[in-house]
């Protein structure tokens, strides 16, 4: 029996939900779900969990056992024809007898984009491709983004009170936040591969940038960036049984500090933004949070680095004298102020958590 369309829809978008329970674990995989179908019932499902552990489409076939010869797959990524950390999905899919797969693109990475289609197209087996494809682009947006531009998906955290202050006078901000938005932040850090701060961040606030409460494999790695190698080797981001600690200097004066704590130093003359996104890139970061402070978010959205921002406003007022989100940002006209959609709304007790992205990333 064929499928409708609304019924095509219903699966990919159940393989899209299945897909995000492995979005803390799966990368630097992508978080891919599969659900097997066969006269609109469902014969097995699954997810990849994390790297080196089963594709979404192997789970799902190992469940339908027998069951799969004639099934339609609705799998949320084109599946990979390739041998990496697990053999490759389009072999197991071919073997299983499955007569049709439905997809909602091509993977961007260049070691399966089309190749999957062609081998199953080979073999015989249907594939349509473009069903619920804005839904799994919203899923897997990190994924596509560092696949394509070989650079993570940069998302901008910060915590303001209700008049747009990111701490008070003295410069004190724990916490404009009560504790449930708090604990949503933690599962932002778990969907980051990396999170960022710059000096004046690490001097003030000494954060652990560490996950807690979520279920991850690793804890994301701490990026540091220190020009003058004005932050001293002591406290949270030295302690490297914590998590990983990753410092960007043109300073070579805490080096050698740094890496008997146990971080790793990468010396430049100059830190390009770019150019560090692209370091990172290649350490296999897909999404990389940055949590302040405000002098590094307004770099990121000058040139237009930033791909989503994440402001979580907290009920409290904080009055003219308390610190500014973007005090170096000046917007000379309202016609010049940078415009952004909203994409996304939560509410926690008495604070809200409002997701956006830039303009210019709508297109991307």
């Amino acid at each position: 029996m064929k499928e409708s369309l609304e019924q095509q829809l219903f699966f990919m978008r159940w393989a899209i939900q299945l897909g995000e329970r492995g979005r803390c674990t799966a990368p630097p995989n992508p978080w891919v779900g599969c659900v097997l179908v066969k006269n609109g019932e469902i014969l097995g499902e699954g997810y990849h969990e994390a790297a080196g552990k089963k594709h979404a489409e192997i789970v799902a076939i190992e469940k339908a056992g027998p069951l799969t010869h004639g099934a339609t797959a609705y799998i949320s990524l084109e599946p990979c024809p390739h041998q990496g950390r697990t053999p490759p999905c389009v072999e197991r899919l071919i073997q299983a007898g499955i007569k049709k797969i439905i997809i909602p693109f091509l993977d961007p990475d260049p070691h399966v984009s089309g190749k999957g289609v062609e081998k199953l197209q080979q073999a015989g087996i249907e594939v349509v491709v473009g069903i619920a494809k804005e839904e799994a682009e919203a899923s897997l947006a990190p994924y596509l983004y560092q696949r394509t531009h070989r650079m993570p998906y940069c998302v901008l955290k910060c915590a303001l009170s209700l008049d747009g202050r990111t701490a008070a006078e003295d410069g004190s901000s724990q916490w404009i936040t009560g504790e449930r938005a708090r604990e949503n932040v933690h599962l932002l850090r778990a969907q980051s591969q990396a999170i960022l701060i710059g000096a004046g961040t690490a001097l003030i606030d000494k954060p652990r940038l560490t996950v807690r409460g979520v279920t991850i494999t690793k804890q994301p790695l701490r990026v540091l960036l220190d020009s003058k190698g004005s932050v001293p080797v002591e406290g949270p981001l030295a302690d490297c049984s914590l998590a990983p600690t990753l410092v960007f200097t043109c300073s070579d004066v805490q080096k050698e500090h740094w890496e008997r704590s146990g971080a790793e130093v990468v010396l430049r003359e100059r830190l390009h933004l770019k150019e560090i996104l692209k370091e990172l890139g290649k350490r296999e970061i897909i999404q990389l949070l940055i949590e302040g402070g405000s002098h590094l978010h307004a770099s990121f959205l000058k040139e237009q680095l930033a791909n989503r921002l994440v402001l979580y406003f907290g009920s409290c007022l904080l009055g003219e004298r308390g610190k500014s989100f973007l005090p170096d940002f000046p917007i000379p006209h309202i016609d010049q102020a940078p415009r952004l959609s909203l994409v996304g709304v939560q509410r926690f007790d008495n604070d809200v958590r409002l997701d956006f992205l830039p303009d210019d990333q709508l297109s991307k």
